[in-house]
């Protein structure tokens, strides 16, 4: 498996802070990344899980996955 482009983790980032780096990022990962790894945590509730896996719209966003190994991480597939 390719490593991801970038990995990001919005572990005590309040949701709105979360999503304003999460869309920044998304915005400037360069053309031919594929993915983006996002640590978000479990533990905690499942607020920034939801944000990342439904609460995000881009158009650089091709598919949002659970990463099946950590319930507290996901992976972010980009459309290039």
């Amino acid at each position: 498996m390719k490593k991801p482009y970038k990995t990001i983790d919005i572990h005590g980032f309040m949701p709105e802070q979360a999503k304003r780096m999460l869309e920044f990022e998304l915005k400037r990962a360069p053309m031919g990344a594929e993915k983006i790894l996002i640590i978000h945590g479990c533990n905690r509730g499942t607020v920034l899980r939801d944000l990342v896996r439904g609460g995000l719209n881009s158009p650089r966003i091709s598919e949002v996955m659970p990463c099946f190994a950590n319930d507290g991480e996901s992976m972010i597939y980009l459309r290039n």
